[in-house]
């Protein structure tokens, strides 16, 4: 009896000697300052995701190096804070798969009796072990389950990072070309500045109208305005790349004055190219295909439930008269009113739904490259035709500025045909904004980081 008890002590010793033990972890801003800071480093050494960006080679960025979009990209998705609180389901996908492949408990149960009537010659006792084995019919397909869902959350963070990537190399692009406007608009007001003031000195000594000083006026505010419009935008545009750089909001941001998108070839403004290889490079394709396997996985471990519940054990006894006996047992649960259809037409609709779900992210895939392409075309086309109406322009400028010079044209015509030239040059910049605006999402949603080599045109 003393033995026995002595087992069953050490046996409990060691179960709780391996049990996890309680840390707290506090939610201080202490603690969250310091999950948000970036650590500070002279070198930030950006590796190369196996899933993310497979076609850059590992980066070096520099401390202070002005960054291109590329790098602006690569640096958004380690830096991002929410990309970095999304990996953390990484760890809870692993638990998972942990958690699936842990076999029952065996169950250990030990009882005794007094005598309080009779002959009894001695205390009984009774000591029996048991192991549940349903579990052990299931374990295949749901560890299968588990290990692909966890590929399908990689492939589904992934795809967020993709998407970050996406992004910031946009800002980026928008962030140059809205600088090269902020470049000529300011340009344009040093020039109608010192023209208003030679301007203001002959009106003053009388040889020059009002009505022309008035329209060189005019022009000046109406271009401060819209300069002033574009500063707002660029503000804007600034604060979210840093969001996504995960730097503070006045952080010093350079971008290296690279020039925008290079210009699309005839060959790349076709949907066939982006089309082909869809699904094996769109990371949310991959992933609802991992997910669809892991729900298949979990039907088969559902339909493997149906499978009764059996415990079988080994006891030993002795009974008040000091017999002792040895024996085995069996526990089945007859499946009369639940053999698990519930759990089986549950994984059944989730398998079904996830197809539709797979064939609709694949058709809105396939529509939204066709419709980029198709955007990219007619923005062509519209280059082309602000690209003419810019050199028309300025050539008719340089004409009334000779005009103007000799009072053949009123003032207010010359300066109407400036803001014209004005206007037209912005348009033209944020058309090649747009431009790359649109490739950097064609790469997106293709599945590609950067444009085929043969696709490239000139800028």
């Amino acid at each position: 009896m003393g033995r026995v008890i002595a087992w069953c002590m050490g046996l409990l010793w060691l179960v709780l000697a391996g049990c996890a033990h309680y840390r707290a972890r506090p939610l201080t801003p202490e603690a969250v300052k310091a999950a948000l800071a970036v650590r500070p480093a002279t070198t930030l050494w950006v590796r190369r995701a196996h899933l993310l960006l497979p076609s850059l080679p590992p980066l070096i960025v520099h401390k202070g190096q002005p960054l291109t979009p590329d790098l602006a990209a690569v640096v958004a998705v380690v830096g991002d804070p929410a990309l970095r609180a999304l990996r953390a389901q990484e760890a809870v996908a692993r638990a998972q798969v942990l958690s699936a492949g842990l076999l029952p408990n065996p169950v250990f149960s030990y009882g005794t009796g007094v005598p309080l009537s009779g002959a009894g010659l001695t205390r009984a006792f009774r000591t029996a072990l048991g192991l549940p084995i349903q579990s052990l019919v299931t374990r295949a397909p749901r560890v299968k389950g588990a290990r692909l869902h966890a590929q399908a959350v990689d492939l589904a963070i992934a795809w967020q990072e993709w998407q970050v990537a996406a992004r910031a190399k946009a800002l980026a692009y928008a962030l140059i070309m809205g600088r090269a406007e902020r470049r000529l608009l300011a340009r344009e007001i040093r020039a109608l500045r010192h023209s208003v003031a030679i301007l203001a000195d002959g009106e003053a000594a009388g040889y020059v109208t009002l009505g022309v000083a008035g329209a060189a006026r005019l022009a000046l505010r109406q271009t401060e305005v819209v300069s002033l419009k574009v500063r707002q935008h660029l503000a804007s545009l600034a604060l979210a790349l840093r969001a996504l750089l995960g730097v503070g909001a006045h952080a010093p941001l350079r971008l290296a004055r690279s020039e925008a998108h290079a210009a699309p070839g005839r060959d790349c403004l076709r949907s066939a190219p982006w089309l082909r290889g869809l699904a094996r490079r769109r990371l949310d394709l991959l992933a609802l295909r991992k997910g669809y396997a892991s729900e298949d996985a979990a039907l088969r471990a559902a339909i493997a439930g149906q499978f009764p519940a059996i415990t079988i054990g080994v006891d030993r006894a002795r009974d008040t008269s000091d017999i002792n006996t040895l024996g085995a047992g069996i526990t089945v649960a007859l499946p009369i009113f639940n053999h698990n259809q519930g759990a089986i037409a549950q994984a059944r609709a989730t398998r079904r739904a996830l197809f539709r779900a797979y064939a609709a992210h694949l058709f809105a895939a396939r529509a939204g490259i066709h419709r980029l392409i198709m955007r990219m075309r007619y923005l062509r086309r519209e280059m082309r035709s602000t690209q003419s109406a810019v050199h028309a322009l300025d050539h008719l400028e340089r004409l009334y500025h000779v005009a103007l010079a000799k009072h053949r044209i009123a003032a207010l015509t010359y300066y109407q045909l400036l803001g014209q030239l004005v206007k037209q040059r912005l348009v033209l910049l944020q058309d090649r904004a747009l431009r790359a605006q649109l490739a950097v999402a064609v790469e997106a949603a293709s599945g590609r980081f950067e444009w085929p080599r043969t696709c490239a045109g000139r800028s």
